[in-house]
């Protein structure tokens, strides 16, 4: 049972700009069902990811500069507001919106790092709740990484409801969570981890680090010349 069932947009209540967005135009024309506990949304920068997850908090009631469900009124200042809607289930209201810009404003976990305060954070989160994140894993090591993964992956088997806005491949391997990549020409659900663009980009990466970094140094010479 879901704590958020379905989001859907009214475009014409939204920012031009958010509509033009691809993960903004696919909502508002074919609305986002979520059917599974964990949610990982990913794809490049700049196609909407994050702005749809704000708009989701911001309907829930989170507010907009993230935190523990309840603890401020929210306000009316994400793009969104009046333009998303979303069709909720009959559970309480309780969990926690990690917005990465606001984080370090925002939580308890004063004198430690942004990926020190996310791990910590995670750790203590309770199983009956809503978790929306921004890019958790900005800040953190690749095996902190697999430890957030742990995490996230224990909250959805415990009944916790969890949307991740991610670049991580090794989020993207949260087993049993649906993969959606959003992309300029569109929006593809249900993918394996090994068919995303961050996995992808990865696996190249590695199979020949120095020769993919010289020809990205090559290039970037090449646009600044």
């Amino acid at each position: 049972m879901m704590f958020i069932e379905r989001v859907d947009v009214d475009a014409s209540a939204a920012p031009d700009w958010a509509v033009e967005t691809p993960a903004i135009s696919h909502v508002a024309e074919f609305g986002f069902a979520l059917t599974h506990p964990i949610t990982l949304i990913t794809g490049d920068n700049g196609v909407g990811k994050s702005t749809l997850l704000e708009g989701m908090a911001r309907a829930w009631g989170f507010t907009t500069e993230g935190g523990t469900w309840g603890v401020d009124k929210a306000g009316a200042h994400d793009p969104l507001y009046g333009a998303l809607s979303l069709v909720t289930g009959p559970r309480a209201k309780a969990g926690y919106f990690l917005r990465g810009e606001t984080h370090t404003r925002v939580t308890e976990f004063g004198g430690r790092s942004h990926g020190e305060s996310v791990l910590e954070l995670t750790s203590r989160l309770i199983p009956n709740a809503l978790y929306l994140l921004d890019e958790p894993e900005s800040g953190l090591s690749a095996v902190a990484q697999m430890a957030l993964l742990a995490q996230l992956h224990a909250l959805g088997e415990q009944g916790a409801q969890v949307v991740v806005v991610t670049h991580s491949p090794i989020l993207l391997g949260i087993p049993g969570a649906e993969i959606v990549e959003v992309a300029a020409d569109g929006v593809e659900r249900g993918l394996a981890v090994e068919d995303t663009l961050a996995y992808r980009a990865m696996r190249d990466f590695l199979s020949d680090p120095h020769g993919i970094a010289e020809f990205m140094a090559e290039w970037a010479e090449g646009e600044l010349g």
